[in-house]
């Protein structure tokens, strides 16, 4: 009787387990759908859309010690596109000081090359080979980030 009681006790435990690691997985891949939902929505070309604004700022960036000047074509809260003189490889990281129209502001701000291709004839202001390069900012100096987007704010609005 002993033994039989046991075994209907370890029957109750594991069912007890069982249903427990059923309701954990249910919450997990519920979780991560809307993760790929919010991954889908801001990888996605939908999201190139929110705040990007097309205006020429004029750019200087910084490497190794170096800078040169760039205008930009675009620009959002997250990122900017300018032309260079060079083409950088991606992942590599550049200092950029972005000069607000009205002289005013500096925004300072650290970023990394996503993408750089060749611009197309029709874009080019000299004969030079010049390259559209599509930066992601990831660091700002403090109170940068809210001059950029308040500045990009304005434009819109």
């Amino acid at each position: 009787m002993i033994i039989f009681l046991i075994e209907i006790l370890c029957i109750f435990i594991l069912i007890m387990i069982l249903s427990v690691l059923i309701i954990d997985e249910r919450k997990i891949r519920q979780a991560s759908m809307h993760l790929a939902k919010l991954k889908g929505y801001w990888d996605g070309s939908e999201r190139r859309n929110l705040d990007r604004m097309n205006i020429s700022l004029e750019v200087r960036y910084f490497m190794n010690g170096l800078s040169a000047k760039a205008k930009s074509l675009d620009i959002t809260t997250k990122g900017i596109r300018i032309v260079m003189d060079e083409k950088f490889e991606e992942g590599r990281p550049l200092r950029l000081e972005i000069k607000l129209p009205d002289n005013s502001h500096i925004i300072r701000a650290n970023g990394e090359v996503v993408w750089s291709k060749e611009s197309p004839e029709d874009e080019k202001d000299s004969p030079r080979r010049v390259f559209n390069t599509g930066i992601k900012f990831y660091k700002f100096q403090a109170a940068d980030e809210k001059k950029l987007f308040d500045f990009i704010h304005n434009i819109r609005f």
